[in-house]
């Protein structure tokens, strides 16, 4: 956990004290052990991910762009001969890619997207986060958005709160980050990539002229037009 809060890596590989890769853990990985109330002392083999999805340093960039859309991986460990080398993410191949897409927001983005209210609690908002894999949800009071929570928010604040259970009981507008990075459904994908990049965010709400949640657009939703 402090390892994820201090880079802001959504995904650590699992590795022996050889350098072989077997296996890998999510912040979402985390968030559902703490949900199951398992200790923090657990060791991390306990909960990793074994079945890893993961990229040869031979692979072409299509290849591992393939594979990461196929398995539905925000990221892939890079390997030579078993060992590991390095990590790809969707961001990488956004940072590399062409940045002018001139279709509209619209076309890509996920309509109707979950979301929790302000008065949401932390705890429910993680069963969300959990149960749906989505990893940033929109805070929509009424019809307006008014703020967003990712995974690592939560992580913060059970860091920040000596992990006391108690404090998932709060309410999720006390976490919340505002203001909200927006486009609008008309815009290019090439504002939503922009706004991803120079903010180091992994989605974009969508928003009408009222501020109403109409949709949002992820790194992920890029990677597929790709």
């Amino acid at each position: 956990i402090k390892t994820i809060i201090l880079t802001g890596h959504r995904r650590i590989p699992v590795v022996t004290k050889s350098n072989d890769l077997i296996g890998i853990i999510t912040y979402m990985d985390i968030l559902d052990m703490l949900l199951r109330r398992t200790s923090l002392n657990a060791k991390v083999e306990s909960f990793m991910t074994r079945e890893i999805v993961f990229s040869d340093h031979t692979d072409t960039v299509d290849n591992a762009l393939q594979k990461m859309k196929l398995s539905h991986r925000g990221g892939v460990p890079v390997t030579k001969k078993g060992k590991l080398i390095g990590l790809v993410s969707e961001r990488d191949f956004i940072q590399h890619s062409n940045k002018h897409i001139s279709i509209p927001v619209s076309e890509i983005m996920s309509h109707k997207p979950f979301y929790v209210s302000p008065k949401t609690s932390i705890s429910n908002t993680m069963k969300t986060m959990v149960n749906t894999h989505y990893r940033r949800l929109p805070i929509v009071d009424g019809k307006e958005v008014v703020g967003i929570v990712t995974g690592l928010d939560i992580l913060k604040h059970l860091q920040d709160t000596n992990f006391n259970q108690i404090y998932l009981n709060d309410n999720v507008e006390e976490i919340m980050a505002t203001p909200v990075f927006h486009t609008f459904e008309y815009s290019d994908v090439s504002d939503a990539i922009r706004i991803i990049l120079d903010n180091k965010i992994g989605g974009v709400v969508v928003v009408n002229e009222s501020n109403n949640l109409k949709g949002i657009i992820t790194e992920r939703d890029i990677i597929e037009i790709l």
